[in-house]
């Protein structure tokens, strides 16, 4: 039987030539092995085998567009705390953010929005 971590090795392979075929194969994998529900996993295991290759999908979640410039520097910086050669970055326009920016890369997340800043506040407040 195969492993999933092999399937993500196989499918990093393949996207960098056929992005579509990759996810067929994956999701045909996924479905004739009765593991539909490990998807978000295997989604997870390919961005992490990227991610080791120097090739890093990331996501920003802000409360308005961000300019180029900030999409500039939100790069940067990723590079700076992966080494990333590549990088894809998908951003997400939600106000309830409210400001500040979350950022989530393959393994980890920063979470700088107020939303999340007010409800730590609220929580500690409980605890107190």
């Amino acid at each position: 039987m195969t492993s999933r971590v092999k399937v993500a090795e196989y499918v990093a392979n393949k996207l960098a030539t056929d992005r579509g075929e990759a996810l067929r194969e994956a999701a045909s994998w996924l479905v004739a092995h009765g593991k539909a529900r490990q998807a978000r996993y295997l989604a997870r295991d390919v961005a992490q085998v990227l991610a080791d290759r120097g090739y890093v999908f990331a996501r920003i979640t802000t409360a308005r567009p961000m300019t180029e410039r900030a999409r500039g520097e939100v790069e940067d910086f990723i590079r700076g705390v992966t080494g990333a050669k590549t990088i894809e970055l998908t951003d997400m326009v939600e106000p309830g953010v409210i400001g500040g920016a979350r950022i989530e890369i393959p393994g980890s997340e920063l979470d700088s929005t107020v939303r999340n800043k007010l409800a730590k506040f609220v929580e500690g407040a409980r605890n107190v």
